[in-house]
């Protein structure tokens, strides 16, 4: 059995993104043995593919706080000394960045990535034993799945598979099956479609008697469906969730609508009618595949411009102005095989 260690530290849709290369290799070597070491808060989002035997929490967000403590020193010299006891035959760093790449050569095993041209710190190739080229103009999760297939020597084709199953999720909430599911939170200010076509969409869906679910992570994302629901008169806040609970309620939905923003892959590889909304950012880079998926791209001139912040008006970009709330109800309709009335 080849025991191998992946390192993808973080955020939730790059950690999403690795799943399916996880699948390949699996495919490819039944006997391959898969751990995975990301950040703490990010766990949930690697033990969603069965596969994963074990996955290791790092700490690195806690260590930053006392970087130079004796008990994070400590608690540092405990942790590499446990990782090196693993002895994997081979650790695969999918990040590309400093942080993984130095966590991996402390594992003492040997360590791969990708090279000087395609990792985002060209740095990294000091700490492996080899790196491989990946154009960098890939579709993120095609990046993962080539790297894979370089470092495991194996071919892949195919739809990607997340290893995500309904029927392995957890079943809590029954009460939101059939739901519309709102991913309204992402990180760049430029990805966010503005909050009038969110509040427009679940006006809409108030007229049909559609129910709508906004989950949040932050308490910036809270406030925000709080502000979404109040202004419609419509719609669900959930609780706080843990991503195993939340993957299991979006496995019940009837549609998932969202802007670019890693949840949305949850819900295309559950098979959940979905439809995204992309502005400033590349569906050709981070889109969500499945049978049952619409990405809805801007034509906007200057779109995508892949800006954090968009220079023209950082409130309601103008690239959305064509996505409104009525097109993207039309599609999800479409797509789900109901006419809108």
């Amino acid at each position: 059995m080849k025991r191998i260690l992946i390192i993808k530290m973080s955020a939730l849709g790059d950690i999403l993104h690795t799943l399916p290369a996880v699948s390949d290799a699996l495919q490819a070597d039944p006997d391959i043995c898969f751990d995975w070491l990301c950040e703490q808060p990010f766990m949930d989002v690697a033990r969603l593919h069965p596969s994963v035997r074990q996955v290791i929490g790092h700490p690195r967000l806690r260590w930053k706080k006392n970087r130079w403590s004796i008990q994070t020193l400590r608690e540092q010299f405990a942790f590499y000394k446990a990782l090196r006891r693993e002895k994997y035959d081979l650790v695969i760093d999918a990040q590309g960045r400093i942080k993984s790449a130095r966590v991996g050569w402390l594992s003492g095993s040997p360590v791969v990535g990708l090279d000087k041209n395609s990792a985002t710190d060209s740095e990294t190739r000091l700490f492996y034993r080899e790196g491989y080229n990946v154009p960098r103009d890939m579709n993120a999760v095609e990046r993962v799945r080539k790297l894979f297939a370089q470092a495991l020597g194996y071919q892949y084709q195919g739809e990607p598979d997340f290893g995500i199953h309904s029927h392995t999720l957890d079943n809590a909430f029954p009460e939101y099956t059939g739901a519309w599911i709102c991913f309204h939170g992402t990180t760049w200010a430029s990805k966010h479609w503005p909050e009038a076509n969110w509040i427009d969409l679940l006006t809409l869906a108030k007229q049909e008697q559609q129910m709508v679910l906004l989950p949040w992570g932050s308490e910036q994302e809270r406030q925000r469906a709080e502000r979404l629901t109040a202004a419609a008169q419509w719609g669900v806040v959930l609780p706080k969730l843990s991503l195993w609970q939340l993957s299991g309620i979006i496995s019940r939905c009837a549609a998932a609508v969202g802007v670019d923003t890693g949840l949305m892959h949850i819900a295309a590889a559950c098979g959940v009618p979905t439809v995204s909304v992309f502005g400033s950012t590349s569906v050709a880079l981070t889109a969500a595949h499945g049978k049952r998926v619409i990405n809805l791209a801007s034509s906007y001139s200057c779109s995508p411009c892949l800006k954090k912040t968009c220079p023209l008006n950082d409130e309601s970009p103008p690239c959305y102005a064509e996505l409104n709330a009525t097109s993207v109800r039309d599609t999800v309709r479409k797509l789900a095989g109901k006419h809108c009335e």
